[in-house]
């Protein structure tokens, strides 16, 4: 459910507001491919590496672990779901990444920066990440 909407979007269209998380994405995507992007770009020392990681939310990619730590884990920003399986719009993190967060949280919650920080992630790998969302998150 969107909460909020970006500025200059219609309060009864707020589909509008919101990216195709599908442009680009492939198919379907692993944990593998997408444990690849986050320990490249997000579980570095500084971010989400360690304890307590940027956030609180530490990424553990040297295990599948990390999946436990955003998979039905609700954010703190907002009453979305981390990764919330099947529904890449109501994820917190394929907002993150997309920078469409502000778009979606609530008045005054803040949205922080879109991620990862100093780099956006290519096309091809937000499509990574939204599929493997859009695919249950297995």
């Amino acid at each position: 459910m969107t909460l909020a909407l970006l500025a200059g979007c219609a309060a009864d269209d707020a589909s509008a507001c919101a990216p195709d998380f599908t442009a680009g994405a492939p198919a379907q995507a692993t944990t593998a491919e997408v444990t690849a992007i986050l320990a490249r770009s997000c579980a570095l020392g500084g971010c989400h590496l360690h304890a307590p990681g940027a956030g609180d939310l530490v990424l553990d990619t040297a295990a599948d672990a990390w999946t436990q730590a955003v998979v039905g884990v609700r954010a703190h920003e907002t009453a979305m779901d981390l990764v919330a399986p099947g529904d890449p719009d109501a994820s917190w993190l394929a907002h993150k990444v997309f920078g469409s967060l502000c778009g979606v949280t609530c008045p005054g919650s803040g949205c922080g920066a879109p991620m990862p920080f100093g780099a956006a992630l290519s096309a091809d790998e937000r499509g990574t990440i939204s599929a493997w969302i859009a695919g249950g998150a297995r």
